[in-house]
């Protein structure tokens, strides 16, 4: 599949590594042997970013490719903007942030090139000229291939693609933010756009977090999950996201048609995202190797269309009954509910 309008081409799924080198997450032997089975399998689509598990997971990859030689199989894609240091500047989409950045990862992943370079968040304290034109520069100087956006809203898209073909300099060519059944806010707006003008939607969060398996019982998240501990380091954001009536009900009713259809719900989930109209490949995370091969067996079949006709449905009224304003705010990762009406 290529990457939007440009000639690379990427495998229908992008594995995600924010599990990688954190405490919730994996080690480096086990994220060596889920990229080995992921790459063996076909994928050859890595995303991380430098702020994950404060650089060790591009440190893990770089390890990983340096002792494997697999560098030139893979489209490496990594991000900048969020923050990486005590430092005011260790932070932003500064075309003073960009030049040190790029070059620690570069480091750290152990390449000459980034072939994928995301702006993490969108950041409304510097003009989008400015990260455009540092991230120019770069592509001139071999260190990026191409560059790409994450979290932005359909606005600011167009105005960096007016200001990349006014003042000729690279355009952001994927978009990159949360997209589930559950947070389909980036489908009203973002991916219309983007796939009217070649841009390629690379979506992160196809399962919800987990939620989208299965796994759950309604009365509360199992502890050995991106629900438990983790989140609950992080002030219970997962929960508070996903936990309420509208989102139980549609898990509740997606689970109905899995058992009627002999599917996996794991399987639906992943299939409605990976089917919407302007989707390039969405990502998918694991920290243990029978959840890589879960997201394998899953994408290894499809559900029958009439499976997929009623999961279409219920995602439709959901949707309908619980709008999602897209974007986040700046520097965020997910959208906002939108303000009940009296």
């Amino acid at each position: 599949m290529k990457l939007g309008r440009t000639g690379v081409k990427v495998s229908n799924l992008c594995i995600g590594t924010d599990n990688y080198g954190n405490e919730y997450g994996c080690d480096e032997e086990t994220a060596h042997a889920i990229l080995d089975r992921a790459l063996d399998y076909g994928i050859n689509f890595i995303d991380t970013s430098d702020s994950y598990a404060d650089n060790r997971s591009e440190m893990i990859i770089g390890n990983y490719l340096k002792k494997t030689g697999r560098r030139d199989n893979v489209v490496l894609a990594t991000k900048f903007r969020s923050k990486v240091g005590p430092g005011v500047n260790d932070i932003g989409a500064s075309r003073y942030h960009i030049v040190r950045a790029v070059e620690a990862s570069l480091k750290r992943l152990q390449t000459d090139r980034i072939d994928l370079y995301y702006c993490h968040s969108w950041d409304d304290e510097t003009p989008v000229e400015e990260t455009l034109r540092a991230l120019d520069d770069l592509t001139r100087q071999g260190k990026i291939v191409y560059a790409g956006c994450s979290n932005f809203p359909a606005w600011l898209i167009s105005k960096s693609f007016w200001a990349s073909d006014v003042r000729n300099l690279c355009r952001f060519e994927s978009v990159q933010s949360v997209f589930n059944i559950l947070q389909p806010g980036l489908g009203m707006e973002v991916i219309p756009y983007a796939q009217a003008n070649g841009m390629a939607v690379v979506p992160y969060s196809p399962l919800a977090s987990g939620m989208l398996t299965g796994k759950h019982p309604r009365s509360g998240p199992i502890d050995d999950s991106k629900f438990g501990a983790r989140d609950r380091s992080r002030g219970g954001a997962l929960v508070n996201r996903y936990w309420n009536e509208p989102r139980l009900d549609a898990v509740d009713r997606l689970n109905d048609v899995a058992a009627k259809y002999g599917q996996p719900m794991l399987r639906l989930a992943l299939q409605w995202v990976s089917d919407f109209p302007g989707v390039t490949s969405p990502i998918f995370g694991a920290r243990r190797i029978d959840q890589v091969e879960g997201i394998i067996e899953a994408h290894s079949e499809r559900a029958p269309n009439e499976a997929m006709a009623e999961v279409m449905s219920i995602a439709e009224e959901f949707a309908a009954a619980s709008p999602m304003v897209y974007p986040p705010n700046p520097g965020g990762a997910f959208g906002r509910e939108t303000r009940q009406r009296a």
